[in-house]
């Protein structure tokens, strides 16, 4: 593809003939201006590829200025002059133009300029984007640490990948396994509008499921549409997308325990904006919120497991006594508080003072087992059997109910009585 030239030349006769130069050479000249306000218009509408910038202009605003008022465009500016005083060079210079031509220069002068111009500011947009996807990863990594809320955190990523990766859009899409195989969001962040309300997705082989997300899921590796305006898969979603400036789009699979259950779909308002090094950042960054996903999985299996354990499970916190922590389910019988969490062990238990002075005592590294220990709601008595292990300044304590092994016991001892 030919590069996009914004001529910016307030004298006719050198302006044509500058066009028609630069069309010979294979440039695609997008406008020509001759004023300040009209090249400001035309670099905001074209966003060309190199500005070729004559200094002196009609009007109040000379090409210096217009440089300065489009530097958010972060497109390479060449400044064309017939004056090079030091003060008008300065004033050039401070705007980090990519090139400056004093008139008269000559045809090989002039493409050798531009081309430098082209290939110097792609190398640093290069740079630039691999130093904003390495702050992305490096980022969200961060948020996995620290955030720790599923939802939150998702998009949170979402969020940095938009804000510090420097994209139009990022959402997280889940696997659902209905008839129509729908991927629903639940992860969102950027410039959309409405957008994911308004389109249907999903991950079953049809035009549908055809786009990056739903291709990312079923074939478990990620899919890249370069060009949202004439690539065939985006077909279902082409004229919303672009109206909202996606012009590229790259779909990233999230795994699970070896079963892809979502996608992390990330736009771009470059076309082709996914290249090789970048592709591997961002899969590096869906590989890194699969192993918290993963992770989370399995602490959520654990949690069931101590949830409904048979076992009472208390964690305590020490300080100058024992504050309950965290309880699972049958420790919360036990104990027969609905809502022991943040109090005293001492308020809830009926222990006798021995044990819980012995847990206040445990030291660190060390597990203490206490047997039959017998307590009282006022009702019954039950006996337990306790397992207390103190790791730092935290207690895990187990509780085993015993009740029916000490009461068959004592009913066997009896018989044996009666019959001796």
């Amino acid at each position: 593809m030919s590069a996009k030239i914004l001529l910016v030349e307030d004298e006719a006769i050198t302006a044509m003939d500058l066009q028609r130069k630069l069309e010979f050479w294979g440039y695609t000249v997008v406008g020509t201006a001759h004023d300040g306000p009209s090249a400001i218009e035309l670099a905001r509408e074209h966003e060309p590829d190199l500005i070729l910038m004559d200094i002196v202009l009609k009007g109040d605003i000379d090409g210096v200025e217009v440089a300065e008022r489009i530097r958010d465009l972060e497109v390479p500016v060449v400044f064309i002059s017939a004056h090079s005083e030091e003060t008008t060079m300065r004033r050039a210079g401070n705007t980090s133009p990519y090139g400056y031509l004093i008139k008269p220069f000559d045809e090989k002068e002039l493409v050798f300029t531009i081309e430098m111009a082209i290939h110097r500011h792609r190398s640093d947009r290069q740079v630039k984007k691999l130093n904003r996807a390495l702050r992305m990863l490096s980022d969200c990594n961060q948020a996995i640490v620290r955030i720790k809320d599923a939802d939150e955190l998702l998009n949170e990523i979402c969020r940095i990948i938009v804000e510090v990766g420097g994209y139009r859009m990022a959402w997280i899409g889940l696997a659902e396994h209905d008839e129509e195989k729908s991927v629903h969001p639940i992860a969102e962040y950027g410039f959309h509008e409405g957008y994911l309300d308004s389109i249907r997705v999903s991950w079953g082989d049809d035009e549908y499921g055809a786009g990056p997300v739903g291709g990312s899921i079923r074939r478990s590796e990620p899919v890249i549409i370069r060009n949202t305006e004439d690539d065939p898969r985006f077909n279902p979603w082409r004229d919303k997308a672009v109206e909202m400036g996606f012009l590229s789009v790259i779909g990233l699979p999230l795994t699970v325990s070896g079963e892809t259950i979502a996608s992390l779909a990330v736009y771009s308002r470059e076309r082709d904006a996914f290249d090789e090094e970048e592709v591997e950042l961002l899969m590096e960054l869906a590989g890194d919120i699969s192993f918290y996903l993963e992770s989370k999985k399995e602490m959520e299996r654990l949690e069931n497991i101590r949830e409904y354990s048979p076992v009472g499970i208390l964690t305590l916190k020490m300080d100058e006594e024992p504050v309950i922590m965290d309880i699972n389910m049958e420790a919360r019988r036990m104990l027969l508080d609905e809502e022991p969490v943040g109090k005293k062990l001492r308020d809830v238990t009926h222990f006798m003072k021995k044990e819980v002075s012995e847990i206040c005592n445990l030291e660190d590294g060390t597990v203490h087992d206490m047997d039959c220990v017998e307590y009282s709601d006022g009702k019954s008595t039950r006996f337990l059997s306790i397992r207390a292990v103190r790791s730092g300044d935290t207690v895990s304590v187990f509780l085993n109910d015993i009740t029916e092994c000490i009461m068959t016991r004592k009913r066997l001892e009896e018989c044996e009585g009666r019959l001796n």
